[in-house]
């Protein structure tokens, strides 16, 4: 079995590999070579692999990006309305948790005041 590496016939760009039998003959849009480890999209040229430039890559996942949020509009950021409920609702949810803080703090000063009282009242007394 041998790994063959092929690309679109009309971009040669990389599309994937596949196992092919021993002694597979090669089309045109194909190689034995591995180009993974090339920067995406790597193109086939008659010589091998060749990685991408960074203008080719960002113009590519641009364009890969484009094309799935076309075909996926729920993945799409919605635009924020101008009157946004969810600030408001985080901001009370703050003062609400700022309040339970302090409610708790009051409680366990007073946890620990009962406790001093207990304590004396359960205390020999001195004669």
């Amino acid at each position: 079995m041998a790994m063959v590496y092929y690309a679109d016939p009309v971009t040669l760009v990389s599309m994937g590999a596949r196992p092919e039998p021993d002694g597979y003959q090669l089309k045109s849009n194909e190689s034995f070579d591995n180009p993974s480890g090339l920067q995406s999209p790597q193109k086939l040229t008659p010589t091998g692999w060749v990685a991408a430039t960074d203008e080719e890559r960002k113009a590519y996942l641009e364009a890969q990006q484009k094309k799935f949020l076309a075909e996926n509009p729920q993945f799409a950021q919605p635009s924020q309305p101008a009157n946004d409920k969810g600030g408001q609702a985080l901001n009370l949810l703050g003062q609400q948790l700022a309040q339970v803080q302090a409610q708790q703090a009051t409680l366990a000063n007073s946890v620990n005041a009962l406790g001093q009282m207990v304590a004396k009242a359960q205390a020999p007394k001195q004669a």
